[in-house]
């Protein structure tokens, strides 16, 4: 009986949970975009091309203003590979893009400056989008890391990173800017 209980409790969080995501996973149609494409139900021609050119005009002087952006899956990928490192949040103007499937699981780098911390850590600043990495434990076993050490970053479990300096073993590590 207890188990049947369990279930039965299970299902209907699930049930209940269900709508939430559904409804977080939906994002919004910009207005711009649904204004031309309601220019596209217009059966007349005069009429829908005057839609077209009133909704186009609209559309451009938004992007003009800063209202509105418009970016292609090359700049999605540049801005997915400029935050590798760092925990976000959904971000919507990431939904919904195909991007998401060119992620990368690796970073390849340079390391153009290092700074000593304390316990035998190191920040360095890589060349890759001046993106800043932090080893989160003591290098003792390993060389120290110099500027102009190629670096590779790889994900690792549970949302930590492990940095790979100049060839060596791996270290955990975290990007702090």
């Amino acid at each position: 009986m207890a188990v049947s209980n369990r279930v039965l409790g299970a299902v209907l969080l699930t049930l209940v949970a269900m709508p939430a995501v559904t409804t977080a996973q939906t994002v919004p149609r910009p207005r711009h975009l649904g204004a031309i494409d309601a220019c596209r139900a217009i059966a007349a021609d005069p009429a829908r091309l005057a839609c077209f050119d009133r909704e186009a005009a609209a559309l451009l002087a938004a992007t003009e203003s800063g209202q509105v952006s418009v970016v292609d899956r090359a700049d999605m990928r540049a801005a997915r590979r400029s935050l590798f490192g760092f925990a976000l949040p959904r971000l919507p103007f990431f939904s919904g893009d195909r991007s998401a499937e060119d992620a990368i699981d690796q970073l390849e780098s340079t390391i153009r400056s290092v700074q000593p911390l304390e316990n035998g850590r190191y920040r360095m600043t890589l060349t890759a989008d001046n993106a800043v990495w932090e080893t989160t434990e003591a290098t003792m076993r390993l060389r120290s890391p110099r500027s102009g050490d190629k670096i590779v970053i790889k994900k690792a479990a549970l949302g930590s990173y492990f940095l790979r300096i100049g060839g060596q073993v791996g270290i955990k590590g975290q990007r702090v800017k």
